[in-house]
């Protein structure tokens, strides 16, 4: 990595002092404090959205996101050289404690304040519009798919490895979670939910996990890094960010219900509730690992993906038990 031109700190308005690479950016001390400086690849319209997105969400009252400063040319981003520079504060914290149950109750809180006010975004001219285009019907009924073509696959091989004879022992109990979710969507009213969201121009950051969120001393926990962000459902990034939680917890359905609990009493998504079920229903990380294995047939690959199934397995009984909870919401 390059070092760090004193001329692209002056472009925001500040001088350097000292920098120190840290991971892809440099932590610059400066005459007004400590900034990060980070290269982005590029992408200009699409960082005028995750500026927007950003700007909406500060000017509405959620002020914990890593702004962009902007520049002596009147824009989120300065070019030096060629290349497009970004400035944000540092924020002096620590990640977000997946393990910890203080750390994702103040994570699922924080969503809410975040979905509260994410309707209504109109993103700078010139910003590279992004949606959520999937069709949640058509996505599961592809796994479905999927699924069947695995077993037709592993049924033509004249020899089965340990990964195989435990995809068909437990093959059809997952296909029967898959038919599940489709039925608790086709029972959700989806696409006057998705019309909804769309018409209200709601945005989801599509990327809220612990690695994303910086807790500061004080305790107020900083949203990050929002590439990722784009119109659709905010329910998306409470369904990833909750099954993440729930595989480190074991599937406890105590921990599920406060969580579930902290966000329901800040946002109402009793609309959507069919819809959150079917979500929660789906067996993502079944689909993901098989998807993987008969995809990348590497002996290191393989080793990592069978202990990564095996813990699946081990959780069967407990996500059934979280399924049972979710579907008497």
């Amino acid at each position: 990595m390059k070092g760090l031109n004193p001329e692209i700190v002056k472009g925001f308005g500040y001088k350097l002092e000292t920098y120190t690479h840290f991971r892809n950016s440099f932590i610059c001390e400066t005459n007004q404090g400590i900034k990060v400086i980070q290269a982005v690849d590029g992408d200009i319209p699409q960082l005028l959205f995750q500026h927007s997105a950003k700007e909406h969400l500060y000017q509405n009252g959620f002020k914990w996101v890593d702004r962009f400063y902007i520049s002596e040319n009147n824009a989120p981003y300065y070019i030096h050289e060629g290349t497009a520079y970004v400035m944000t504060d540092w924020v002096d914290g620590r990640e977000c404690d997946f393990d910890h149950l203080e750390d994702i109750k103040k994570a699922i809180s924080t969503l809410a304040d975040m979905h509260k006010v994410s309707k209504g975004l109109i993103p700078l001219e010139g910003s590279r519009i992004r949606y959520d285009e999937r069709s949640l019907p058509l996505v599961v009924q592809k796994r479905i798919s999927e699924l069947t073509t695995m077993k037709k696959r592993i049924n033509r091989q004249s020899h089965m490895s340990e990964f195989d004879l435990i995809f068909l022992k437990y093959y059809k109990y997952y296909e029967e979670l898959c038919k599940r979710s489709l039925e608790w969507l086709n029972r959700s009213n989806y696409n006057e939910t998705k019309e909804k969201v769309k018409k209200e121009k709601c945005f989801c950051h599509n990327d809220y996990t612990y690695y994303n969120l910086l807790i500061a001393p004080s305790g107020a926990l900083y949203v990050t890094h929002f590439e990722e962000c784009r119109y659709g459902l905010p329910i998306y990034d409470l369904v990833s960010v909750l099954k993440k939680i729930m595989k480190k917890h074991n599937w406890d359905i105590t921990i599920a219900n406060e969580l579930l609990s902290l966000y329901m009493d800040k946002v109402n998504i009793d609309d959507e509730k069919n819809l959150l079920v079917s979500l929660l229903i789906l067996p993502d990380d079944f689909l993901k690992v098989c998807n993987r294995y008969y995809n990348t047939r590497r002996a290191w690959a393989s080793q990592s993906l069978l202990r990564k199934l095996n813990l699946i397995i081990e959780q069967k009984e407990n996500v059934a038990q979280f399924i049972k909870y979710i579907e008497s919401l």
